[in-house]
Formats: C-alpha cells, structure tokens, sequence
C-alpha cells in the first residue's frame, strides 16, 4: 500500500493540471458547504445553550382587529405581564426585560453599553448562574446590577475587580454583585442587567396600550406549547371580558425562544445553505468529468499494466488510491477554507447584518465529514466504473486504439454532467442577478434625505426627574451650540429617531374634528423628536409652514410638525396648518398644533415605505430627550471630525455618553442582510460558472482528442479549419441549450422563495433572464471554443501517422 501510495502521488505530481483543478474543485465545494452549514447549524438547528431550552418561550401579543387583518407585537404591556404570570398555571415563571444601548457612568468614564432592565427572577427563567458573584434577588430592585464578563476587565481591570463597583444610570446608583460569563449574552449582545421590580410599575407599566415589555416564559415540565397557547388564550378571553377597551380583539401567542431569535433569518441562511449546495453538486459532477475523462486518457497505461501482469484488483486498487489521496489533500485543503470562511462570515460580514447566536457557529466535523464523504463517494464511483470498464477489455485492443477513449454509456454519461452544470450553474447566475438587481435598486431609491458628509453622535445625558429632564435637553441644545463652532462642522441640530437609528417610536395618534372612542382602532405614524435645524441639517424639505424654534420649550404651546403621508392620510384634501393632533408618546394629554409639513422618509432602511411620521419638538418631550442623535453637516470627512466633537463633549460634561458614527454607514448597516444575501449568492454563482466552464472545456476536450483522426480525415478531403471549428462547438451548444433550459425551470420554480427576497422587481424579471442567459451562454461557449480551435488547426499528416 505505501507503495502504491508513492506511485499515486508521482503520478499525480506529473499530470499537475488534472491534480491542481481536482484539488481546488474539492476544496472549493468542500470548504464553501462546510462553512454556510457550519452557520446554518450554529444559527438554527443547534439548541440553545440553556438548561431546559426547550421550555424557554417568548410572548407576543396578537391583535385580530386591525385594519390589515392581524397584527403580532413582540411585546406585552405591563399589566398583560403582570396578568399573565398571575394566571398562567402551565407557565413556571414569567420574566421581562426592556431596554437598549444606553449611557452608564462608570467610575472614570461614561460608555454607551448594551444594558436591559430585568426582572429580579430573569437569570432564573434561563437557569443560569453568575461565574462570579450572585444572581439578583427579590431584594435588589433599583439597587443592584449584574455585569458581563468583558465588559467588567474592560471597565475594572478584572472579572474579580468589579465585584462591589457602583455605576450609575439614568441617576441610579447600582452595586455589581454578578459577573456573568461571556456566553451568555441575552437579550442582543447584552453587557449590563439592572434589576427591577417584578411587577412592571409607573410610569409606563399601568398602561393596557403602551406595549414597552418583552417577556420570556418557563413552561412547567410536560406542559407542550399546544396546552400552553390554550392556557394564554384563556387568559386573554378573561382580560377582553374585564378590559374592552383596552383588549378587545387581543390575544397572546408564545413562540419558543429559539424560533423567534431566528425566525427573520432562516429564510435567508435556507436560500444560501441551498445555494452552497448547488456547487457541492456541481464539483461533485466536475470531479467525476475529470476522472472520467482521465481514466480516458489512461487506457494505454493500463493495458500495459495488465499485459505485464498486474491484476484487475491491483489496477482497481491503484486508482482508489489516487482518487484518496486527492480527497485527503482536497479535504485538507476544504477544512482551511471552511475554517476560514466561517471566520469570515461570523466576525465580519454575518456580524454587520445582525445573525443571531454568532457565539454558537463553529466548523461542525459532521457537517464537513458529510461533505467530504458526498465528493470521496462521487470520486470513488467515478473511478470504478471506467476503471472496470478499462480492465475488461482486450489488452492488444486497447493498445491498438489507445488515444480513441471510452465511448458509448461513458460518453453519454460526461456529457449529462456537463448539462448538469450548467442547469445549475445557471440557476444560482439567475439567483445572484435577481439579487444584485435588488441591491442596486435599494442603493438608488429615494430616501427623503441626505447621507454624504453627515457625521452623527449619539449623546445621552442621565436623568431621573422632570426638573432634571429639562436640564438634560437645554444642556444638550447647548451642546448642539458648541458643536456648531468647530471648524468643518457648517451645521447641527439634536434629533430622537433620525431615520435608520437605533432610536424611534410609533403608535396611534388622534385629530381634531375626527370621532375617537377608547379601544376603536387609531391610525399609526413614526414618532420622532427634534430640535431647530433639523430638516435642513438633513436635507429633508419643508413643504409648508415653519420648522421647530427655540421658543418652542415645555412653557410654550405644544407644536408638531407632520409628513406629507400624515396629511393625506388624516387630512385629505385640507390644509394641516392650524390643525391639532394627539399622540401617546409620553402621555402628555397635551394637544399640539401643526405648523409645519415635511416631506416624506424611510425610516428603518431604503426597502422602508414612506410612512406617516410625526415630529415634535424635543423640548417639550423631556422624557424622551435626553438620549438623542445629534446630527451634523460637515465641509470635511465626517470621520475627521469625531475627536474634536468628542473632546469639546468631554469639555461640556465628562458623564455625558458619547459614541460616533456617519448617517452613511446607518443606512448602509440597514441593508446589511440584504447586501449578505447578494454576495454570497454572487460567489457561489461565480463558482458555479467556473465549475461549469472546467466542466464543459473537460468534455469538449476529451471529445476533441478522441475524434483528432476524423477531423485529420475531414481537412485532408478539402473541409476548412472553420467548418471542423463550427461542427465541434454544435455539440458544445447542443449541451448547452439542454442544459439551460433546465437550469431556467429550476430558477423559475423557485420565484416564490426568491420574491420574498426582492425589492422593486419580480423573480420572472426578463431582462435580468436576458442578461444571465446571455452571460452563461458567453462564457461555457468560451470554455468550449479552446479545444475546439486547436482541433480546427489539427496537423493531418501528424494525426493519421499517430494513428
């Protein structure tokens, strides 16, 4: 065996094009499939890393009577959580959480960190414990906070360090009695937990409307989730009965925990991991056209072999060696790359468009064994049946028509690969064309707003009372004042939901002259606060009427500004100005009049409608003020302008929290999901091409070889270089009319999956067909004409010599 192992890698050492494009094929669909299901295992199959994660559930609400038939809301309102773990006999405990990236004033610093309010009994739902330190008790509302581990050596040096440290937010001093390990990072990358009251309390936890609670459940052991969702539908029949106004046509759904951290990306990582599989496929039928055609060209050989002695089991046997010893070095070679590739897709590009669990993928030895074995078997069977096939036959047979090759079922046989290919390879173009025709179209579409040369910084500023909510928005405006002095900022204004931010609110508003009765559905709109200056430093027109003032505080009469959508949708036909609107934001009763009318944006990202959205001033929404996005216009590079911002910040108030980024980049970290989808699905087509052409210039080259003779013979009784050139590529472009003929009924059975995918065209777009087709055409024909030119210039005394 060591024998025929040293022979195996001379041999192929000698022939390096057959070796070199075996072993890229292999690695290639080796290391791609490995790494796109290694994060389709980490994201969605694997279990959550929870005792018990199987009985971890999420709660929604559903309301049944909305105009568009049904809504889910994955919140809860304080007193449906308070109701719920009351009354829910097959729930074990009920939690909730809210929260976001806020300021905390650490002991020398202040930091924007990804902090959430809990529920005392939070740790325990999920059954996880402090790696250093306690979990929260009943006791600890409003005075303790248990911390990450990283963020504790980052912030105190050490994970032992920061035991007893206090921080501060939003005023409140709380002690850390936890470390919690790295892994758990729950809810959203989590770094600080605070705890609260395990009842939601004032201001915003009385309310039956204001949905500002997510929930998570532990169903008591043998409960299912059917018995469960009867139990919650109980519930909520009982609080429509006591509650009409407020509940009415509201029920509550639980969703497992890991179905709704994943649900908006399976869909996506699905299509890829489909996607991955279509090149595995097509480099399994690659490999299998270069064995093919290798044993082919290997005739001769083995007839000398055979004619001085070796058996049929030792010739067998050699070729499997061969074919192992490329699987072992391609596979070899696909574990660098699937490592890679998973590097790749966690830290950078899978990271920027929000994967959940990036904690969990990791290079899954079952997923690539599965892999590796589907190439090894495609291999092994590619090599036993010529290799069969060549040991049969007459010795002296073979030697006297070694150069002719393998026909009949062999030849059909290459050739419904190659068709193969191509079907697929044209598949996965169609799938990346659509995409990338998708991508471009949200690059392009109209925002409402400028982008370039905006620098945004979000500032929070801590606050309790009103007293100190009003002081926090006048020193904030004062902050806009001062940013507005340094040189290559030429102007700046405080918002609180500038479009595609993390910042933002919505919910249903009331106008003057219209009926509204308590519980009857409302109509909706984006809320968002902002100080002077805003809609120019934007680059959003005002259609009509005036923009915010500093006149405009918490003294003056309550004002608002609406959109273009607002005012056809509330006021058809009439002239807002002067009208009064009321909305729920803060439940200030307070109505304000319109003074102005903006023109329509997208808000959360291009693919956004333009939707009905409501401005107010931030000085008369204290309690929403005090954590804004200050947006600011500059003549140079944005990013050469964050450490002057930043020092003149520091200047004002050291406990201020700052962090920088550019209107650009929110809107492009927006489409992120939409912009992973378009690159992979571009790399795997482009692959897939690749394959395909080696596939079909494979073919034509074995073909062009084996029939050297004939052509020799055609050009020796008059035929021209070209005729022979165009008889050779007819069989090209036979295969290859088969084969893309195939390959659109495969793109166009999955239109439905692609048009949930799409933005602004359908998965049937022609002219993206035309263009693909085109392309795919293009290139295999390419692949094809190489060997069919060097057949047309065939030497006809040298080929029937050789013959």
């Amino acid at each position: 065996m060591l024998q025929e192992i040293r022979y195996a890698i001379r041999t192929l050492r000698n022939n390096t094009s057959f070796t070199a494009i075996a072993l890229v094929t292999l690695a290639l669909g080796v290391g791609a499939n490995t790494a796109m299901f290694s994060v389709v295992d980490g994201v969605l199959l694997r279990p959550l890393g929870y005792p018990h994660a199987d009985r971890i559930l999420q709660l929604n609400t559903v309301q049944l009577n909305t105009s568009r038939g049904g809504r889910t809301i994955p919140r809860l309102t304080g007193p449906d959580v308070a109701d719920i773990a009351a009354g829910a006999s097959t729930l074990e405990q009920v939690t909730f959480y809210f929260g976001g990236e806020v300021g905390v004033q650490m002991p020398r610093h202040a930091d924007f960190v990804p902090t959430y309010f809990v529920a005392t009994n939070f740790f325990s739902v999920f059954g996880v414990e402090p790696a250093l330190g306690r979990a929260l008790t009943s006791g600890d509302a409003q005075r303790a906070a248990v911390i990450g581990a990283s963020l504790a050596e980052r912030s105190f040096g050490s994970t032992a360090s920061a035991l007893g440290q206090t921080l501060r937010v939003e005023g409140v001093v709380y002690e850390i009695v936890g470390v919690m390990p790295d892994r758990f990072r729950f809810p959203s990358e989590a770094q600080l937990w605070l705890a609260i009251d395990p009842r939601p309390g004032p201001p915003w936890g009385v309310s039956r409307t204001a949905y500002n609670y997510r929930a998570v459940a532990l169903m008591r052991p043998g409960v299912t989730l059917s018995g469960s969702a009867a139990d919650l539908d109980a519930i909520a029949a009982r609080l429509q009965a006591t509650y009409p106004d407020t509940n009415a046509g509201k029920t509550f759904k639980a969703v497992p925990l890991q179905e709704q951290l994943v649900g908006p990306v399976r869909t996506t990582l699905y299509f890829l991991m489909g996607a991955v599989s279509l090149v595995l496929a097509i480099a399994c039928a690659n490999i299998a056209n270069l064995l093919l055609a290798r044993a082919a060209a290997r005739q001769r050989e083995i007839a000398v072999r055979a004619a001085l002695g070796a058996s049929r089991m030792r010739i067998v046997r050699q070729l499997l060696v061969e074919s192992g010893v490329i699987a072992i070095v391609g596979g070899a070679l696909g574990w660098a790359l699937a490592f890679a590739g998973t590097r790749v897709l966690t830290r950078t590009t899978a990271q920027q468009a929000g994967l959940p669990r990036l904690a969990d993928i990791e290079v899954n030895w079952l997923l690539f064994a599965v892999a590796l074995g589907t190439s090894l078997g495609a291999s092994v069977l590619f090599t036993l049946m010529p290799a069969w096939h060549a040991v049969r036959i007459d010795s002296t047979d073979a030697l006297k028509s070694a150069g002719r090759g393998l026909t009949g079922s062999s030849g059909r046989l290459r050739n419904a690969l190659v068709v193969v290919q191509v079907a697929l390879s044209l598949a996965l173009a169609i799938g990346a064309g659509l995409l990338f025709r998708s991508f471009v179209g949200l690059t392009q579409v109209d925002l409402g707003f400028r982008t370039e040369q905006r620098l945004v910084m979000y500032a929070h500023r801590p606050a309790r009372t009103l007293p100190e909510y009003l002081q926090a928005g006048r020193f904030l405006e004062t902050a806009v004042e001062r940013v507005k002095q340094i040189t290559g900022v030429t102007s700046a204004a405080a918002a609180m939901g500038v479009p595609t931010g993390q910042y933002g609110s919505n919910g249903g508003y009331a106008v003057d002259g219209q009926d509204f009765r308590p519980g009857s559905p409302m109509p909706q709109a984006i809320f968002s606060l902002s100080g002077p200056g805003y809609f120019s430093t934007m680059g959003i027109p005002l259609r009509r009427g005036r923009d915010f003032t500093a006149g405009d505080g918490y003294d003056r009469p309550f004002v608002a500004i609406i959109s273009e959508s607002l005012a056809r949708q509330s006021f058809p036909g009439q002239d807002p100005i002067g009208h009064t609107i009321l909305c729920g934001l803060d439940g200030s009763p307070r109505w304000m009049t319109i003074v102005g009318v903006a023109a329509d944006t997208r808000q959360d990202s291009p693919a956004s409608p333009l939707a009905a959205t409501l401005y107010m001033p931030l000085l008369q929404h204290p309690f929403h003020g005090n954590e804004v996005q200050i947006v600011m216009r500059t003549a140079a590079s944005p990013s050469s302008l964050i450490e002057p911002v930043r020092l003149a910040m520091r200047s004002l108030d050291a406990e201020t929290a700052t962090k920088f980024t550019t209107l650009e980049v929110m809107v492009s970290t927006s489409i992120a999901t939409p912009r992973l989808r378009t690159m992979l699905i571009a790399l795997f087509a482009g692959l897939a091409l690749v394959l395909a052409m080696a596939g079909m210039y494979g073919v034509m080259s074995y073909v062009t070889i084996e029939r050297v003779p004939e052509f020799a013979v055609r050009i020796a009784l008059g035929a021209s270089p070209g005729g022979v050139l165009a008889l050779v590529l007819s069989r090209a472009a036979w295969l290859s009319a088969i084969g893309i003929a195939c390959g659109v009924a495969l793109a166009y059975a999955s239109a439905r999956v692609m048009n949930t995918m799409l933005f602004g065209l359908r998965a049937t777009d022609a002219t993206t067909y035309a263009w693909v087709l085109a392309a795919v055409t293009l290139l295999v024909m390419l692949a094809a004409a190489i060997p069919a030119w060097r057949a047309s210039r065939a030497d006809p005394l040298a080929a029937l010599r050789a013959d």
